[in-house]
């Protein structure tokens, strides 16, 4: 079993400091490393990042498209709410008791429910 020495000389003191630098720069070797690893995983970062941009830019447009066929479909539903309003309207306009128009004794001969004859 080695005894403790009480005083470090210069030598061993010397050896001691090489062994901690040898150690240091076994640590610095391999963050080297490590530096390089990462440099290389922000590079495919860097591409995913320009795929991500592509696959925005292909939503992008797949949202246009659907807000012009919304738009467009919007726009044919009120134009045939007003068509068939105005249909509604000139039909119980015609069909009106009020109406000044010739009776019929049958109602199906004008196409007007019972109910307004």
């Amino acid at each position: 079993m080695h005894l403790m020495r009480e005083s470090w000389t210069d030598t061993r003191l010397d050896g001691l400091n090489e062994k901690v630098d040898r150690g240091f720069a076994s640590i610095d070797a391999r963050f080297e490393k490590v530096d390089e690893r990462f440099d290389k995983v922000d590079e495919r970062f860097e591409k995913v990042d320009e795929r991500f941009d592509k696959v925005d830019e292909r939503f992008e447009r797949l949202e246009a498209r659907f807000d012009a066929k919304f738009d467009a479909l919007y726009r044919l539903m009120f134009q045939g709410f007003i068509a068939i309003s105005a249909a509604m309207i000139g039909g119980f306009a015609t069909c009106s008791p009020q109406s000044s128009g010739p009776r019929l004794s049958r109602p199906f001969e004008t196409g007007c429910p019972a109910s307004f004859l």
